[in-house]
């Protein structure tokens, strides 16, 4: 069975970000991120051609500026969060997202809904830092139509 994905719910997926943290010590996911796309599993969805993420953590505080590129487009979001379990809004695309961030251990974890023409749309984002601070992996799993597409994106911390 085919799944067609709306190119605005595309667009959003790209967009949506990361979660909250606890009194323990978590990791410092400030810097810039590029997107290694041969190392990223896209799963269902298209790949996008480039995707630059400009963190800026200082704890509870998160913004990231994501800058995007897939077919032939290009899409500029700034997201302003804290890790404190709240609800942030944020507009991406025309649209609003709601997010709660958390820490799970050394992870964050970030759930987005977004509304669209075909309904709701919950993003679930874990972002992980590898033990040498060069890698961040996106662990992203969205939930919509009533179907589940899972993605594992890898960036790559620039000098």
């Amino acid at each position: 069975m085919s799944f067609a994905i709306p190119a605005t719910l595309l667009a959003l997926l790209a967009v949506a970000v990361p979660t909250k943290t606890t009194a323990q010590s978590v990791p410092n996911l400030s810097g810039t991120w590029v997107l290694q796309v041969e190392k990223s599993d896209f799963g269902a969805l298209p790949a996008l051609t480039s995707r630059t993420d400009v963190f800026a953590h200082q704890e509870p505080q998160l913004t990231i500026t994501r800058k995007i590129q897939s077919a032939g487009s290009e899409t500029t979001s700034t997201l302003v969060y804290a890790v404190d379990g709240k609800p942030y809004k944020n507009m991406a695309g025309g649209s609003e997202l709601t997010s709660t961030l958390k820490w799970e251990g050394q992870t964050l974890v970030m759930v987005t809904t977004v509304s669209n023409p075909q309904g709701e749309a919950t993003i679930t984002d874990r972002y992980t830092l590898a033990a040498d601070g060069t890698t961040l992996t996106q662990v992203r799993m969205v939930v919509v139509q009533g179907q589940e597409l899972k993605q594992t994106l890898l960036l790559a911390r620039q000098p």
